[in-house]
This record gives structure tokens, sequence and C-alpha cells, in this order.
């Protein structure tokens, strides 16, 4: 059995964030992922006796950096996140870029460079894991706003994410399913698997439920962002998804 398990706090703010934690089971050591707010994560470490070890950071935006000053304090714990934004993160401890890897209790977390929703986006695969946390390049159904990059950038982006086995867990930051499902439909209206997925999300959502992870074989069947066979019919949905 794999001694890794994977946590989730939900934010419950208005952006709908979603905090991860990779523990290692048998030291209950665990990294955590886009700290949104620090007290919610030491709460949730100090009730399920965890103790934080590694944060890793996607991209410099307030809503996935906002906690780590107040969890590094006084403390020696690596910061993982983009070479690229250092200037927007200097907190930053261990910078990465494309094609990097690194080690997380005998488990290499390799690093793949997602330019759009911001210039130095990246996101951490764990294949050994089947996981993937991107952030906000990738949604459940959707993808993120092009921000700082090119449509270009973006569609090429979510490309080298399509391209990860099929059977890879995807662990985006919000919860934004719904309104994705949404749009999916109205793109795709004669899509069965869209129409069959937009219901299931909408029961777990009014049972207040988490529709994430994931998988990339499920967003290749539903999501538009990723079915796009080109950057123009890519530009063509996000600018309509941008007015939805």
């Amino acid at each position: 059995m794999i001694p890794f398990k994977i946590h989730c706090i939900d934010v419950k703010n208005s952006l709908q964030n979603y905090i991860w934690l990779l523990e290692h089971t048998p030291t209950h050591q665990v990294a955590v992922i886009d700290p949104t707010e620090a007290e919610l994560v030491q709460d949730y470490c100090a009730e399920h006796g965890l103790e934080l070890s590694q944060i890793w950071l996607t991209h410099w935006h307030k809503d996935h950096i906002g906690g780590v000053p107040e969890l590094i304090q006084d403390k020696n714990i690596p910061v993982y996140g983009p070479r690229e934004e250092l200037s927007k993160i200097p907190f930053i401890s261990h910078p990465l870029e494309h094609e990097d890897e690194f080690d997380f209790h005998g488990i290499e977390v390799s690093i793949i460079s997602v330019p759009g929703h911001t210039l130095g986006h990246i996101v951490y695969f764990i294949d050994a894991l089947d996981v993937l946390f991107c952030g906000d390049t990738l949604f459940a159904m959707g993808c993120g706003r092009v921000f700082e990059g090119t449509f270009e950038q973006m569609y090429h982006s979510l490309s080298r994410l399509a391209a990860l086995p099929p059977r890879t867990k995807v662990y985006c930051t919000h919860e934004y399913t719904l309104s994705n499902a949404q749009f999916a439909l109205h793109a795709e209206p004669d899509n069965l698997e869209i129409q069959e997925r937009h219901e299931q999300v909408e029961r777990l959502r009014m049972l207040g439920q988490c529709t994430l992870p994931s998988t990339i074989e499920i967003e290749l069947k539903t999501n538009p962002f990723l079915r796009a066979d080109s950057v123009e019919e890519f530009a063509r949905l996000r600018t309509l998804k941008d007015n939805f």
C-alpha cells in the first residue's frame, strides 16, 4: 500500500479555494499546496496530528500564497515555487522551473511549466501516485482565466497536461466545477458525457460536497478547453466563457 494520503481543506471563501495537503502517513509529515490562510492549515494539522514539512506554490496570486509568511515564521520550512515569480513570491526557498524534480519521502515530484494564467505558473506532477496539483491552470470541466500570458501559451500549457497519463488525478484549487459544467453544456450541448457529468456535479454541490479530484481521462471527455483542437478554437471558447 502506498504510504501517502491527500487531505482537503475547504477555505469557504468567496473564491471557493481548496488547500490540499499530501501526507506521508508513516511520519504524518505533510506538504501543503497553495495555502490561502495560515490558521486553517495550522488548525487542521493540530486536529489531525500532522506536521507541516514543505510548502508547494503554483503561482503568485494572493489566494494561493496568503498563508505562507505566517506558516514559516520562526520555522525552517522549505517553500517550493516558480523561479519566474520570485520577484512576487520572495519567500520561495527552492525556486523551480520546467522539468525540475525533487523528492518528498521517496517519491519524485516533477515540475511542469504552464504559463497562461500567470507567466510563471507551474504544476506538481507525481507519477508514482497518479497525482497532479495544478493550481489555476486546469479546472474540472474548465481552465483558468488568461491574465498574464497569451491564449497560445495557455493552449500549449493545457496540451502538456492533456498528455499526462489518463489515470492522473487532477487536484485544482477552486470549486468552480458547477459553473464550468454549465458552460461546457452551452459549448457542447450534444455531448452526452457532459450532460451526465453536469447532473452528477449538480447533485454533489446540492449536498455541499467537493467535486474533486477529477482525472485527465474524464477531462478529455468533458472539458471543452482540453477538447479544443486549435489555438483559435481555444481562444474562442475562453472569450465566450469570460463573458458567460
